[in-house]
């Protein structure tokens, strides 16, 4: 029974009561009574009181009783106000379950409907278009006809069948299904012009199929070795960025820019500009391989070549021979000799400075070291030797008897003035030797001096001491741990390793790298102390990219952090020259090396552990390099193939050892 149906009843009841129908009443009120359980107490009263007036008007009187002197008017009147009551109260809650409830639960559903559309439009903003559309869907459940709803599930529909086709259209891409993955991309142009990157993708596919042209006319001109054509077809493709066989063009590429400049670093009489051409290729080969070691070795012997012209051009030849003679030692082949070539001329000339200064024994030493080149006419040379064996010859004084004797050959006596055979090189402890290019009777003599500087002496050197201390040098004196440049010798590397040869060679930690700054760093040599290294590295800011601007470092390990990191110090500076080869005093407390700083002139230098206090040893009129001490021999492993050690060191080879 609804509220409404009782209301009604009520005001039948009041209607029987108010006309004494008690029986219809009471009828009324028991189906009242029924029907509404809940209202039973303001219901039960007015029943009992409405079925004992029913009960009386049905027995009948004919006089006034004291029962009937109990329904009075007056009560009478407080039933009918009871009745009235009762129908206003549920007349309230009629107007509140009609009314107040469905109004309410209408701004429920307008303020639920709100925050979904906030979150509709939130998820839409942010590109999440399934869950736009679910809440725009449901929006639409509630409220059909509400248009932004409409427009915004529209178009996340819109932006899911998209992506659904975009993805589809970069999955057949990655299959290699070409035609129809550029069909849907189009299609995707066509109805959503600037979606994400499709005008990309299609001109992407666009050209990788120039890129495949090409790929297939570079490839040709790479297995037909025709450098200087796949060049220029793999550096477009390399430069398009599209990652077209990317592993090949790369590695072909490199391969062409090497196999060019090895090409054409075997050509002679080459211009300073087609020289510097040729490095260009081999940086261009290092810009993809930066730690390949032979092009950058090759890209630094032409350069050095190149500032030995520099040198030469400014009429400094005396500078230029020690890089000449180190290209000559390395690579005597290099563009087809010239080096050597060239080197002839800086003797010759520096020789001529020489002999207008009236060094003439210095000239002749010149002249007679280029006359041991591998040249085709040394004539110049020989020419420039007897003028200058001449003029040391005194002029002959004129007897009144005269006797006719040869004239002496010059050559031959300052010659036969040197010593016949120097003393050997063990003979000279604690001291220094070093290369010179004096006239000691050979072009490139072994040289000692005294830790001071002085008392300079040629040696002899049979058993190649000098040789062995500089490769003991690299080594720790317990033999134990080496650092290592790539390869031993004059070759160069990039970076500084030790190994340890107190552990296995396949363990992680054999190998360990010291420093690793993208310059050359090469000569290390360790510290009495076996705390510290020192090494020669090279600046790269050269004229014309060279490498000339050699520099001393030393490395300490204690400086090294937790994660195996530490920076070497700098211990000298220069502008354009060079300093090289350092080597330990034997007490660890100097460091000696050579420069050509202030005389030109490659000379014996000396400095403390910082670099400070720095000063020529040798002050010499010659080219004087590669110093090392003599030191004490000791057994140093020789290094196998495999990684393994085996001792070398002969006792009975070096007799008189200290």
């Amino acid at each position: 029974m609804t509220v409404h149906s009782s209301e009604l009843d009520f005001q039948e009841a009041a209607h029987f009561v108010q006309s004494g129908s008690w029986k219809a009443a009471t009828k009324v009120l028991e189906r009242m009574l029924t029907e509404n359980p809940e209202h039973r107490a303001a219901i039960l009263p007015l029943l009992e009181d409405v079925r004992l007036k029913a009960g009386i008007r049905t027995r009948g009187v004919h006089g006034r009783t004291q029962l009937s002197l109990f329904f009075t008017r007056k009560r009478i009147s407080y039933l009918l106000i009871g009745l009235l009551v009762i129908v206003v109260l549920f007349g309230g809650w009629g107007v509140y379950t009609r009314l107040v409830l469905p109004a309410q639960e209408q701004q429920r559903q307008r303020s639920l409907i709100e925050e979904m559309i906030e979150k509709a439009r939130s998820a839409l903003t942010g590109a999440n278009y399934v869950m736009a559309a679910e809440l725009f869907g449901q929006v639409l459940e509630k409220q059909p006809d509400m248009l932004e709803a409409e427009k915004g599930h529209k178009e996340a529909q819109r932006q899911i069948e998209l992506a659904a086709a975009y993805d589809d259209s970069l999955r057949l891409l990655s299959e290699g299904k070409t035609d129809a993955a550029l069909e849907g991309l189009r299609g995707i142009q066509s109805v959503a012009p600037g979606y994400r990157d499709v005008g990309k993708q299609i001109d992407r596919i666009l050209r990788q199929g120039e890129m495949g042209a090409l790929f297939v006319q570079a490839e040709g001109h790479y297995q037909a070795e025709r450098w200087t054509e796949s060049i220029p077809l793999f550096a477009r493709i390399r430069q398009s960025n599209q990652g077209f066989e990317s592993a090949v063009v790369e590695q072909h590429l490199y391969e062409s820019y090497v196999n060019l400049a090895d090409m054409r670093s075997g050509l002679g009489g080459l211009s300073e500009t087609e020289i510097d051409e040729i490095a260009q290729l081999y940086r261009l080969a290092l810009s993809l391989r930066p730690k390949d070691r032979e092009s950058r070795l090759h890209e630094q012997m032409l350069n050095q070549y190149l500032q030995s012209m520099m040198l030469i051009d400014v009429d400094r030849p005396g500078e230029a021979i020690p890089l000449l003679d180190e290209l000559f030692q390395a690579a005597p082949g290099m563009l087809d000799g010239d080096p050597i070539g060239q080197l002839y001329a800086a003797r010759l000339a520096y020789g001529r400075q020489l002999e207008q200064s009236g060094n003439y024994w210095s000239a002749l030493a010149q002249y007679t070291a280029a006359q041991d080149l591998p040249v085709a006419d040394v004539s110049e040379a020989k020419l420039r030797a007897i003028t200058v064996s001449l003029a040391l010859t005194p002029t002959p004084t004129s007897t009144p008897e005269p006797t006719p004797t040869p004239t002496p050959d010059p050559l031959q006596t300052y010659l036969d003035s040197l010593p016949a055979q120097p003393a050997p090189i063990e003979n000279y402890p604690g001291w220094i030797a070093f290369r010179s290019d004096r006239p000691n009777g050979g072009r490139y003599g072994l040289w000692v001096m005294s830790p001071d500087g002085s008392q300079q002496l040629p040696v002899n050197d049979p058993e190649g001491r000098y040789e062995f201390l500089k490769e003991q040098a690299k080594w720790s004196n317990d033999s134990l741990r080496r650092i290592w440049v790539e390869d031993d010798g004059s070759t160069v590397s990039v970076a500084l390793y030790m190994w340890r040869y107190d552990i296995p060679p396949h363990w992680l930690d054999a190998r360990v790298e010291l420093l690793n700054n993208s310059g050359i760093n090469y000569q290390p040599a360790f510290s009495p102390d076996n705390k510290a290294i020192a090494f020669t590295s090279q600046r790269n800011d050269g004229p014309l990219g060279s490498n000339y601007g050699d520099e001393i470092f030393i490395l300490y390990f204690s400086d090294f952090n937790d994660h195996g990191h530490a920076s070497a110090r700098r211990l000298t500076k220069n502008d354009w020259e060079w300093d090289k080869h350092p080597t330990f005093s034997p007490n660890g407390q100097q460091i000696v090396f050579w420069s050509n700083r202030a005389s030109g002139r490659a000379q014996i230098w000396t400095m403390n552990l910082d670099g400070s206090n720095q000063r020529n040893l040798g002050n010499s009129e010659w080219n004087d390099w590669d110093p090392v001490y003599i030191v004490p021999l000791r057994e140093i492993p020789k290094l196998e193939e495999d990684g393994q050690i085996a001792p070398v060191f002969d006792p009975d080879k070096f007799q008189g050892n200290n």
